[in-house]
């Protein structure tokens, strides 16, 4: 019999709406998983179980006078970058540890203005750096829980909720995602509003959803879409729709082989089976190289952030220096120390790369490529990111969905990117993606 914290969220809201599951018993199953489970895996900065239980009753109310909303009674954890009312947001950052802002992100409160439920914050790196958390891979208790949002990917692999908010720098959505095999989603840059997001890198940051199947994920990255006057990057465009059914078709995918080049045999092997199955099913898949080197986009990348995230701290960097950690130092240092025309440079760079690649977009729904680059590495890193920072790059949305186990029995991911602004259509394939795909069973660390 399933447990009630197995639960994807489109399931338990299906069970809720027909009247066959109370939200208080679901919340009730999750917290007791998390009671279980923390002591040893340490992904929750802090929780509140009082309020959550107070909104779970009022989600219940809801349903039976018939004014539920379409996130009704679904807990979220939120990762420790994004603000929330009543609970402090520190970005793993000391000095910070008590910051109450006393109002909501854009996000959270679009969140719950659908119902959902605020559960707690989840770790994250510091300030969305490289220097690992105190979290656990519930895979394997001695490998990485990756980052900078270990706690969101961690928290929905565990079965402690069914879906996170995640952000996404570099590769901190898709990254941690495919680490621990769960379903990961960052729409096109601007297409939710950043407003209450601690910030690490202005043309870079977004904010994604981790869950347990693409729908999950795709609902609740839709709920947060739409302009948000407090935040001028956020697109002037109405919110993107779910598919139907009638658009699921086999999906037609550009594969890149560069990224295969830089991937270990273990993963390389198990994304060419994946591919060889979707392609027996139905799916066209080409093949071909990136338009510029890997190599240049990772140097362009690292130019950007590192110039963005040394001006985003730089107050901090002069009342706390001695409370940062020292990746995410050193990168700051030296961040303060690029030419303002070198960062100029790639910036126009960039907008000439982003034409490139649309080129490639011509008869075709999107890309395929491995999440990550090998299976997650030790404890001392948070993973290379060489097969997600393409993507940030250009700003597109992705997904990561997973595709089953390595051969060291840890999870595997193939990563689709769509084209900008079609958001619709790339939910389309890689729900098609996930059909053909082996469902992934809950980790067994311990």
């Amino acid at each position: 019999m399933t447990e009630l914290h197995d639960l994807t969220a489109t399931d338990a809201l299906a069970r809720m709406q027909a009247g066959t599951l109370s939200p208080v018993a679901y919340l009730d199953s999750l917290l007791a998983r998390i009671d279980a489970r923390e002591p040893t895996i340490q992904t929750w900065v802090c929780m509140d179980p009082d309020g959550a239980r107070d909104a779970s009753q009022a989600a219940a109310a809801a349903y039976a006078s018939g004014s539920a909303g379409p996130l009704c009674g679904i807990p979220v954890g939120i990762k420790d970058l994004i603000l929330t009312e009543h609970l402090p947001t520190a970005g793993n950052f000391a000095p910070m540890r008590d910051f109450n802002p006393g109002h909501d992100a854009t996000c959270i409160a679009r969140l719950r203005e659908a119902g959902a439920i605020i559960l707690g914050k989840v770790e994250t790196t510091q300030f969305a750096g490289r220097d690992p958390t105190r979290t656990h891979n519930p895979w394997n208790l001695e490998r990485t829980a990756s980052g900078s949002s270990s706690g969101s990917a961690v928290a929905v692999a565990d079965r402690m909720v069914p879906i996170t908010l995640g952000t996404q720098t570099g590769g901190s959505v898709i990254r941690p995602a495919g680490y621990m095999g769960v379903v990961g989603f960052t729409p096109t840059f601007g297409r939710i509003s950043r407003y209450g997001l601690l910030p690490r890198s202005y043309s870079f940051d977004m904010i994604g959803v981790m869950g347990r199947s693409v729908a999950d994920a795709a609902l609740f990255a839709a709920a947060m879409t739409g302009p948000d006057p407090l935040d001028r990057a956020t697109l002037k465009r109405t919110p993107f729709k779910l598919p139907d059914q009638a658009s699921k078709r086999p999906p037609r995918l550009l594969l890149f082989e560069d990224f295969f080049d830089v991937s270990s045999d273990d993963m390389n092997r198990h994304v060419t089976v994946a591919v060889d199955r979707l392609t027996a099913a139905g799916a066209t898949v080409r093949r071909a190289r990136l338009p510029v080197p890997l190599d240049l986009l990772i140097s362009l990348h690292t130019v950007i952030l590192i110039t963005e995230a040394s001006s985003t701290q730089a107050g901090n960097l002069a009342r706390h220096r001695e409370s940062f950690a020292p990746g995410l130092l050193s990168q700051l240092d030296i961040g303060s120390a690029i030419p303002a025309t070198a960062y100029v440079h790639t910036q126009r760079l960039r907008h000439r790369i982003r034409l490139q690649f649309e080129a490639l977009l011509k008869g075709i729904d999107g890309f395929i490529l491995p999440s990550t680059s090998e299976v997650a590495p030790d404890r001392s890193t948070i993973g290379p990111r060489l097969c997600q920072t393409p993507w940030t790059i250009l700003g597109w949305p992705v997904f990561t969905v997973p595709a089953g186990l390595g051969d060291e029995g840890l999870p595997v991911g193939v990563q689709l990117v769509g084209a900008p602004f079609k958001e619709t259509n790339l939910i389309a394939v890689a729900d098609w993606v996930e059909g053909h795909l082996d469902p992934m069973p809950a980790p067994s660390a311990f």
